[in-house]
């Protein structure tokens, strides 16, 4: 049994256009970077999907939430975004609803450390899943849903972010396994980045260090990443941004 998300009705397919939507991948609620993603989204007028990974509903019925946020323009999902048919099933049901995905941002939390000697093969596997695995699923489909209306209306803003990390470059002592996954992402990012840049889709990648900060500091450094995420969906097509490196910057502070 493929995932079946019940839509509110608001958003029947009944409508006569499409509306705008934005799809945020998180590992869980926890994220300021992914709250800021969704704040930005909102701010903006899109319809906005909060994606949680949860392994333990691949195939399962699901039903959008309101989170608490006090606006009624934000959904929470919990599927596998590992899982094909889950996230299949979920833009399709975004498409029967009479939603088009045109900010997409994959932004998985960074991993714990795991030392190369006391890292086992499973581990790594678990990592490349939820990381790699889920960036090539949702980026394939969306790019899907991108293009399908983009071939009727060719103006309509399509953009996927991958929200990565500096140890995709940098990768540090513990994290073997993560900066081998993150590398894989951001080769995956520039590859789809070149491949459909002609298609009018603009796919980019960051690599993020958010360092060692809480609390204000890192709420406002949260959303200093959402910010430029943003200004990357709404740039000229002439001199898209494939690539951006994002460091909390000292003199801010």
């Amino acid at each position: 049994m493929t995932l079946k998300i019940s839509l509110p009705s608001i958003f029947s397919s009944k409508s006569k256009s499409a509306r705008g939507c934005a799809v945020i991948v998180d590992m869980d609620q926890d994220s300021a970077v992914v709250s800021a993603l969704c704040a930005q989204a909102i701010r903006s007028g899109l319809v906005t999907y909060r994606v949680i990974h949860d392994p333990d509903v691949p195939k399962a019925t699901g039903t959008i939430l309101p989170l608490e946020i006090n606006t009624p323009s934000i959904y929470a999902i919990r599927l596998d975004i590992c899982s094909v048919d889950a996230v299949q099933s979920m833009f399709a049901d975004l498409a029967n609803a009479g939603l088009v995905p045109e900010w997409v941002v994959h932004a998985p939390a960074r991993s714990t450390a795991f030392t190369t000697l006391a890292m086992l093969p499973i581990e790594l596997e678990s990592l490349w899943r939820v990381h790699g695995l889920s960036a090539f699923v949702i980026g394939q489909t969306a790019l899907k849903a991108m293009l399908n209306h983009r071939s009727k209306q060719p103006q309509r803003p399509a953009t996927i972010i991958f929200v990565g990390a500096t140890d995709a470059i940098h990768s540090q002592p513990n994290f073997s396994g993560f900066g081998a996954v993150k590398a894989g992402v951001r080769a995956l990012a520039q590859s789809m980045a070149r491949e459909f840049d002609p298609q009018g889709v603009h796919i980019a990648h960051i690599l993020l260090e958010e360092g060692d900060m809480s609390g204000e500091t890192a709420e406002r450094f949260a959303q200093a990443v959402a910010t430029t995420c943003w200004q990357l969906h709404t740039q000229a097509k002439e001199a898209w941004t494939q690539e951006l490196e994002l460091r909390p910057s000292s003199a801010a502070w």
